[in-house]
């Protein structure tokens, strides 16, 4: 360890930051032909020092490999993407012969860093040196900036994701005994055999839908009548753009994946792309779950957002993205959090921090602010209660300035814990929710919209669980209630004219636009009070809908109707958005240009905004005439 710190960039640091790197690495083996970091995908969560062995680093491209470079011992790794790209590899880490890495937390090396100067201009100064390398200039170019592929997935060999399963039939096969071995597998796709055992055919879910279902054909029939015309096939090492480009042209939705020797090891489909583009999320997930400090989650929302651009643009359903956009945001919530109180030590009671409106409802888009609040339990001595105003107070000040910091902006409205208002004691909550279910001024009506869709998401959940039957309670005490949320419902119109046509700003910066949020807020408000009526429970807009149908409140038409209308409108509300980010540069908003939508997407509005408006017909009628 002492010939180690003697060598740079070591030897730039004073004796206690030696100290304290000495106390801090953590010895790790690794075996021959591991990978440990892969170009432009893995997260750098620690900074390496070769002790023992050797590996190589490079970076691959068109199955070539360049920028190579070897480590030996004594040798480090990771400094430069930790500090220049975003904590993500820029090189691929393969370690050659049986190894042993020291491991340094990312926080220790970062505040080396920033105390030592002369410690990080070597890595600095070394990064000046690689950027006159046109190659490695362009590597670093790409990862900032691509507006054809999100080079991090794209760049990915097929082999990291296809499927290497292969199921096979004969000819002779029935259509139904092809079907049930696809079922028995759970596969997409089959391979036909011809009678030396060689692939030469494939079907897919896609043929039995449409040629076989859609015609009536006979399941007995050879399963050889419904296969595609031909095999398109790509090589394992091929990369994962070039199957999405080969689907593209060929217009094709699975691909045979080959060996070197060109035989059919497996496949890869349109589905398989969508699921593993999501999948890297995991790896977002991972990095915000072990973050040490706050300055690790800094723009994390931006960061989510451009990894999610490519599944919306390749069709995956809204409601998973949501439910991503979600599973992210509650991982920076519950860090965000841990960190807060970890800071300000125990909370004085029982408390839990809950979100509302789309937050609440889990349908949060690539636009998104804060709606949130704190809930504790009622104390019986003022002592107490002051106690706890105070540590809550510094909890909510803690916690909204860090989801900021990550990128969930404040709420215009300050809907937020950060308001007082908005952090109470449950007997407060209480008190808040019987004024506006009793009183029903507007201004209690838009608090309604808001706080109504509230959803606990840390801490005592007992408490806002009691709070959502209170809710409930209160609701059914007062019906007339529903009659004015209904009122005020019907307030949003869907934006179609009388004559059929789209209704758009007809001024200002969003000229010839329609705002697409408020398009899809009828539905929202429709689910609502339906829900508060049969004591549902629920937030999310799409899980009301299906409770409200198992409940007969909807009919199956009515049911599908609504579901296919809300994913529609939030599919072209992502479509907006990535369009903001990546076409126009800047931060998403909702507001789409006429002029910019399809004959069809045009069409398709129309008919959902007419939909919209008979469904306020029927919330009308079901509650305008209640007492």
């Amino acid at each position: 360890m002492e010939k180690l710190f003697s060598s740079k960039p070591f030897s730039f640091l004073p004796k206690s930051a030696k100290e304290t790197f000495l106390s801090h690495f953590e010895s790790r083996p690794i075996k021959k032909n591991s990978v440990l970091l892969t170009q432009e995908t893995s997260p750098v969560e620690k900074f390496l020092v070769l002790s023992k062995g050797m590996a190589q680093y490079y970076f691959e491209q068109n199955n070539e490999k360049t920028m190579q470079g070897t480590l030996r011992e004594g040798g480090d790794f990771g400094g430069i993407s930790i500090l220049l790209n975003g904590a993500v590899a820029i090189r691929t880490l393969e370690v050659v012969e049986d190894s042993v890495f020291l491991e340094l937390d990312i926080d220790v090396f970062l505040k080396a860093c920033t105390e030592v100067d002369s410690f990080k201009a070597y890595f600095t100064n070394s990064f000046g040196r690689l950027m006159l390398n046109k190659s490695y200039a362009g590597i670093i170019a790409r990862q900032i900036k691509d507006k054809e592929f999100n080079l991090p997935f794209f760049n990915q060999p097929i082999s990291a994701i296809f499927k290497p399963n292969i199921i096979k039939c004969s000819h002779d096969a029935t259509v139904k005994e092809a079907a049930q071995k696809m079922a028995k597998s759970h596969s997409a796709s089959i391979f036909l055999k011809n009678r030396n055992g060689k692939i030469d055919g494939i079907i897919t879910d896609a043929d039995l839908r449409e040629k076989a279902l859609a015609q009536g054909r006979n399941d007995g029939q050879p399963a050889s009548t419904v296969a595609s015309s031909s095999i398109v096939t790509i090589p394992a090492d091929a990369q994962v753009f070039e199957a999405f480009l080969a689907m593209i042209g060929g217009g094709r939705s699975h691909l045979a994946v080959t060996s070197k020797d060109d035989t059919i090891i497996g496949t890869i489909s349109d589905t398989d792309l969508i699921t593993a583009q999501a999948n890297s999320t995991y790896l977002l997930v991972k990095t915000i779950k072990s973050a040490r400090s706050v300055h690790q989650l800094e723009n994390m929302h931006s960061k989510m957002a451009l990894m999610l651009l490519d599944p919306i643009r390749n069709g995956a359903n809204p409601e998973y993205i949501t439910r991503l956009i979600t599973t992210i945001s509650d991982a920076i919530l519950d860090k965000v959090i841990k960190l807060s109180v970890d800071e300000l030590g125990p909370a004085p009671c029982k408390f839990a921090f809950m979100i509302m409106g789309s937050e609440g409802r889990e349908e949060q888009t690539l636009v998104s602010d804060q709606d949130n609040g704190i809930v504790y339990e009622d104390l019986e001595t003022d002592t107490m209660k002051s106690e706890a105003s105070v540590y809550f107070e510094k909890l909510a000040d803690l916690v909204c300035d860090r989801l900021n910091t990550a990128g969930y902006k404040f709420c215009d409205g300050e809907c937020m814990a950060k308001n007082p208002k908005w952090s109470q004691t449950l007997s407060q909550w209480k008190k808040y929710f019987y004024d506006w279910i009793f009183h029903t001024s507007p201004e209690d009506l838009l608090n309604s919209s808001i706080f109504f869709d509230f959803k606990g998401v840390w801490g005592d959940l007992e408490l806002t669980d009691q709070l959502k039957s209170y809710l409930l309670d209160s609701v059914n005490k007062n019906v007339g209630f529903l009659r004015h949320l209904t009122e005020n419902a019907l307030h949003f119109k869907p934006p179609i004219g009388f004559f059929g046509k789209l209704v758009v700003e007809s001024e200002g910066e969003n000229k010839d636009s329609l705002n697409i949020k408020w398009a899809m807020l009828p539905i929202i408000d429709l689910a609502r009070v339906y829900s508060l009526k049969h004591g549902i429970t629920q937030t999310n807009t799409l899980t009301r809908l299906f409770r409200l149908y198992m409940k007969r409140v909807f009919t199956n038409k009515e049911y599908i109707d609504l579901v296919q209308s809300y994913n529609y409108v939030m599919k072209i509300r992502f479509m907006r958005q990535i369009t903001t980010i990546v076409d126009e540069e800047r931060a998403p908003d909702n507001y789409v240009n006429e002029k910019n939508l399809s004959y069809l997407d045009k069409a398709m509005l129309k008919e959902i905004f007419k939909k919209i408006e008979s469904f306020q017909g029927k919330l009308k009628s079901d509650f305008i005439g209640m007492v």
